[in-house]
């Protein structure tokens, strides 16, 4: 286990214990608030030592490794959280759940038992992205090194990665088989190209840049995913559609605000949000069953579910932003459905509340 337990050369860590889906919920939301609150004394890495320790990173931990293993709606719901005040710690906590995934469904024993641990008290998993000339790509060669291999080119990954403990990188043998690289986040041959990870723009989330020059990859290091559809994709897709919701529920929150829009527009907008949300919840369900069927359907109908959810999110937060941006896309509604859309617009704007100095 060289590769992935270097990681534990940081110094030790306690993270708080959340014994509830309820609490996970209520935790996100405060450090949301953080994240988003701006305090320009506060650095980067104070925010993410304060995410560390409040234990949303263990949440989604097997309970046969101490965790409480929360379903996956409720994963979605914490990201969902995190994306109505904060993008980065939404990106943040999008790939670490995805990236626990990965091991869960793909690792060793060996690699959940060392990993599981270090996360309940703290650790973080991050993602990367490859990229080539400039370009997106689908994974960083990786060329055979006696009974090892080598790994080299560049990749943007989560923000922040390099006060993370583990990146998950996407490699590609010589023989073309895709797989995925856990390596500690401090070895050798990991280069960030900024000096700091602290955004200029906090609202913008800042990929990071890591350049891997020659990097030692051990037989340990490596998870081997099947070619079909699996877990971690679909989780994957219903993470991004949970980010979608939450960028479009604080748009949504804006328009409310700013008290302009129609009550037909109002109405659609908090009716096309609910529906993202529901199906959202759905996918969340069919992938709880995909981590415990054996059947591929149930892998089949997860992938499904989340496609759906992320196609839904994305087009309700679409639809939010354009009407901040008061260039609604036209509405074409029967006479009786705009009717009950307008008095669920009133009711939405009847109850949210104004600033204090609006009200009177």
């Amino acid at each position: 286990m060289g590769m992935i337990s270097s990681a534990f050369d940081r110094p030790s860590r306690t993270a708080a214990i959340i014994g509830s889906e309820d609490e996970a919920l209520t935790v996100a939301g405060t450090i949301a608030g953080i994240f988003a609150d701006g305090d320009a004394a506060q650095t980067a890495q104070a925010r993410l030592d304060l995410l560390s320790r409040s234990g949303l990173f263990g949440i989604s931990v097997p309970t046969e490794h101490g965790g409480i293993d929360v379903s996956n709606t409720v994963l979605a719901d914490v990201c969902a959280v995190a994306a109505a005040q904060s993008t980065t710690l939404a990106d943040i906590l999008a790939a670490h759940f995805v990236a626990l995934e990965h091991l869960r469904s793909y690792g060793t024993d060996g690699h959940r038992s060392v990993v599981f641990s270090a996360t309940l008290a703290g650790a973080r998993l991050c993602r990367a992205a490859a990229r080539r000339n400039g370009q997106d790509g689908d994974a960083l060669p990786l060329a055979a090194s006696g009974l090892a291999w080598r790994l080299s080119g560049e990749a943007l990954c989560t923000p922040c990665t390099r006060h993370a403990d583990w990146l998950i990188v996407p490699g590609r043998s010589e023989s073309g088989r895709t797989m995925g690289v856990l390596l500690a986040t401090r070895i050798e041959g990991l280069h960030y190209v900024a000096n700091s990870c602290e955004p200029v723009d906090r609202s913008v989330p800042s990929a990071e840049h890591v350049l891997f020059k020659d990097v030692a990859v051990d037989a340990d290091a490596v998870l081997h995913p099947p070619v079909e559809t699996a877990v971690p994709q679909s989780l994957e897709l219903l993470l991004e559609a949970a980010r979608q919701l939450g960028a479009g529920q604080r748009a949504f929150e804006r328009l409310l605000r700013a008290d302009h829009g129609d009550l037909l527009e109002t109405g659609l907008l908090s009716a096309r949000l609910a529906a993202a949300q529901a199906m959202m919840a759905e996918a969340g369900r069919t992938i709880d069953a995909a981590q415990i069927g054996l059947a591929d359907q149930h892998r089949t109908n997860a992938f499904l579910a989340s496609t759906a959810a992320l196609a839904v999110a994305h087009e309700a937060a679409n639809h939010a932003r354009k009407a901040i941006d008061r260039s609604p896309s036209p509405v074409a509604v029967s006479p009786f459905l705009a009717t009950v859309l307008q008095e669920s617009g009133r009711l939405r704007r009847q109850g949210h509340p104004h600033p204090p100095e609006q009200e009177g």
